[in-house]
């Protein structure tokens, strides 16, 4: 049957209807579900955001930490306080043992440079006046601000520190603590330490689990009326730690952090730019730790491309299940990988990439269990770069800090075994644990690697070859300790025969293995 005009009419606009409401139906899903899938971006972005400043704060307690229990140990340091002590008495009346006790407190300020990281170490007078650093005697004061900090150190009897800062003492921001040395009871001395925050601090903060343009944590401080900035942000690397932000900015989430915001919320930071933001305090100490992100990149959906071609009713549906549960999945592995990065970051050194002291100080107590437990053979390296520090003052820290990396990657390739483990213990001080390694072994090993550092060529103008050289210690235990020894007592008898093998091959030329 022909279908005519009147019939044809009413078929297409109930057709028509048909269209428009399934087309109204479909708007009004897809917008439902997009507003959900927004929603559930916003919470993941905030999700993130509280991790990465629970870690971040984590790492940065440790670190301050780390740097109090120095100057807490130099405080109850009898021995060293006493050797003080009488040094200035001897130096005052020119007494013929007053070289000798120089010596020795040089050698603890070099000790403590070395191998607890600092990049100065001075000993001052009770007024500021430098005494002695780990090269020798000293002229001049210590800065307005660290003299501050003494006469708070001597006032409260404990170390005071100096939040990072930018000053034409050093080229490069550092952070600095006072502590102040007694002798029966009366403050006799101090011994100044900075350190570089570049290298040990910042990186701290630069970690993020997820690629972002606008993700950042900054660490800040109040100063009066002001909000100082000690760390580096995106849009201004090189204005910290001395940007400083008035309070009188009360949108911006530095400002809310110091007045007292604690947790997530929603601002508008130092570019005017709506954030959401997280922010801590770190307890016992003036530090804040406020990580943020852009709203605009949090809150973007990243299934707009899916809404704009959405299919039919039950296959979107489908869609979005699949859709939700990659969410939750992603999350799931995000939050997966953030811890994994961040606590390798925690043991791994910044500068060099290799295990850090943490790191050395965790397997090394797992291997000698394990060596006890199975009768095997434990041995150690311990590595010093021959003349460094004469390196480090000719070249630079620059150059001295890539001579390190290029120092750990030869050592990196000679120690090619999967439970090896090459760590920096401090300064231009490596280790290298050996698990189930004899004394001979380790001695061919150790060999290698001073054979390693000497063909990477790397020009030295103050040693014999004029390149590059290591010195190496080797220490193993090759039978059970007897019954009932601690750990802590063997680790320090083990550490103790490599040191002493380190000094007699440095003591016997240099660039040469000697075994404790």
């Amino acid at each position: 049957m022909k279908m005519t005009h009147d019939n044809l009419n009413p078929w297409l606009r109930s057709a028509l209807l048909m269209v428009l409401g399934s087309g109204l139906l479909l708007i009004l899903g897809g917008c439902l579900i997009y507003q959900d899938i927004k929603e559930r971006h916003q919470h993941l972005a905030e999700r993130e955001l509280l991790l990465v400043n629970r870690l971040q704060l984590q790492n940065l307690r440790t670190w301050r930490e780390s740097r109090l229990a120095d100057a807490q140990t130099i405080m109850g340091d009898v021995p060293f306080s006493r050797i003080v002590a009488q040094w200035r008495l001897a130096a005052t009346a020119d007494l013929p043992d007053e070289p000798a006790l120089r010596a020795l407190i040089q050698g603890r300020l070099r000790l403590l440079r070395e191998q607890a990281g600092y990049d100065a170490v001075h000993l001052v007078d009770a007024d500021g006046a430098f005494l002695l650093t780990p090269e020798g005697g000293a002229s001049g004061r210590l800065p307005p601000p660290e003299s501050a900090a003494l006469r708070r150190a001597l006032a409260q009897a404990q170390p005071a520190t100096v939040e990072p800062r930018l000053s034409p003492v050093f080229a490069f921001p550092f952070f600095s603590i006072l502590t102040p040395v007694y002798f029966d009871d009366e403050p006799i001395a101090a011994v100044w330490m900075a350190v570089d925050v570049r290298a040990s601090l910042y990186p701290l903060l630069e970690k993020w689990p997820s690629a972002s343009r606008t993700a950042e944590s900054a660490l800040v401080v109040r100063e009066g009326d002001q909000v100082r900035v000690l760390s580096p942000l995106r849009d201004q690397p090189g204005a910290a730690p001395n940007l400083r932000i008035p309070l009188t900015r009360k949108d911006d989430p530095m400002v809310q952090a110091v007045t007292g915001m604690r947790g997530l919320f929603y601002a508008r930071d130092y570019r005017d730019q709506p954030v959401i933001a997280m922010a801590s305090s770190m307890t016992g100490s003036p530090w804040y730790l406020v990580s943020k992100i852009d709203a605009r990149e949090a809150l973007t959906s990243r299934w707009r491309e899916l809404l704009r071609i959405a299919a039919p009713i039950a296959a979107g549906l489908l869609c979005v299940w699949l859709v939700l549960a990659y969410v939750q999945h992603k999350a799931w592995r995000r939050e997966r990988d953030l811890k994994r990065l961040l606590e390798q970051q925690v043991r791994r050194d910044p500068l060099t990439r290799v295990a850090n002291r943490l790191a050395l100080e965790e397997r090394l107590r797992e291997d000698w269990h394990r060596a006890i437990r199975h009768g095997q053979p434990l041995s150690v390296l311990m590595i010093d770069v021959d003349d460094f520090k004469r390196y480090n003052d000719h070249y630079g820290h620059v150059t001295g800090d890539q001579c390190l990396q290029r120092v750990a990657q030869a050592i990196s390739s000679v120690t090619t075994r999967a439970t090896d483990l090459v760590a920096r213990y401090g300064g231009e001080e490596f280790m290298v644990l050996l698990p189930e390694t004899g004394p001979d072994q380790a001695r061919a090993l150790a060999l290698a690697i001073c054979a390693a550092v000497s063909e990477a060529a790397l020009e030295h103008p103050f040693t014999h070859g004029r390149r590059v050289t290591v010195s190496v210690g080797v220490a193993s235990m090759t039978s059970s300790p007897a019954p009932n020894t601690h750990f802590d007592q063997a680790r320090k008898h083990l550490l103790e025969r490599a040191d002493a093998a380190l000094y007699a091959a440095k003591h016997a030329g240099k660039n040469r293995v000697e075994t404790g």
